[in-house]
């Protein structure tokens, strides 16, 4: 545990701030043509104060969005007309979040060593005892959950049942916490420690990318979405969100942020603070991004298009 501690404590100090109760709203800008032109498509960012999204973000069926307080203890949930409430409380450091077919929440308390399940309602389902549990996706296709352990840097299958499946163990897995599955059911994991991908198919890992470490600190990957055949994955101490091919090795580019800051705007302009967690909408046109720095959720309107 001395490791985690080490680990998220660096991010911690690095980033954690008040959150501001403010509320910016963006608009998506089609600019007409004449006949001929290529419409030009102006992508901006929208900002959501109420709350504190910090770490991992689920979406549920009926466009419920819920995000964790890593270093509060919250779960926090956002209707789809943009209301916040608390949904669960009393956790040690929530992480990782999803949502299975019956819209019943899991949620990865990593510290708190457990797996908790909870009804669209917020009353504890179950609890599954798991080590420094970090991030979860229900697997494509099923009612399965697959999760990762961070200080075992272990790929674990949670049946419906409640019953676990150690799935791989090791290096090249090193502090694991982003999930993500392509269109093809195709599993991704991200090293929160090194910030690099796999792909992982069959007990194997094949290597996908590495993204830069060039900030002074916390260069760390948070967590991994998947939208129109790319990878996107935030870099904390960058400030920056990167677009990754999954069928090549490290070929990937900067899809947004440059600067620590909070200005909304254009796509191009806009920058983010300690951007942690990130999720792709069910259409897969709008990204998702929990502020680490300032605890805001961060709203990319078709930002994919860009």
């Amino acid at each position: 545990m001395k490791r985690t501690v080490n680990f998220f404590s660096v991010v911690k100090k690095a980033i954690c701030s008040s959150v501001t109760l403010s509320f910016f709203v963006l608009s998506l800008l089609v600019i007409s043509c004449r006949p001929g032109e290529v419409p030009n498509i102006v992508t901006t960012v929208e900002t959501v104060t109420d709350g504190s999204f910090h770490d991992g973000l689920a979406i549920d069926r009926k466009g419920n969005l819920y995000g964790s307080d890593f270093v509060g203890n919250t779960v926090y949930k956002m209707t789809p007309s943009r209301e916040v409430t608390v949904f669960v409380d009393g956790l040690v450091s929530p992480n990782g979040i999803d949502i299975n077919k019956n819209d019943e929440v899991y949620v990865c308390d990593h510290f708190g060593n457990t797996i908790y399940k909870y009804s669209e309602e917020g009353v504890q389902l179950d609890s599954i005892p798991a080590i420094s549990p970090a991030g979860i996706k229900r697997i494509p296709g099923t009612n399965d959950m697959l999760f990762v352990e961070y200080n075992t840097n272990t790929i674990n299958l949670l049946s419906e049942d409640n019953t676990i499946t150690k799935l791989y163990e090791g290096s090249p897995i090193n502090g694991p916490a982003g999930i993500a599955f392509d269109n093809r059911g195709e599993t991704y994991i991200g090293n929160f420690n090194d910030r690099k991908i796999y792909k992982f198919k069959d007990g194997t890992l094949s290597f996908i990318a590495e993204l830069p470490a060039e900030a002074p600190n916390a260069n760390f990957l948070g967590f991994l979405t998947y939208a129109r055949g790319f990878l996107f994955a935030t870099q904390l101490g960058e400030h920056k969100i990167y677009k990754i091919n999954p069928n090549k090795e490290n070929d990937f580019e900067v899809f947004a942020g440059s600067v620590l800051g909070n200005e909304d705007g254009d796509v191009s302009e806009a920058t983010f603070n300690f951007p942690n967690g990130i999720l792709a909408s069910k259409n897969q046109k709008i990204l998702y991004i929990s502020d680490a720095g300032t605890k805001n959720l961060r709203i990319i309107e078709s930002g994919i298009e860009h």
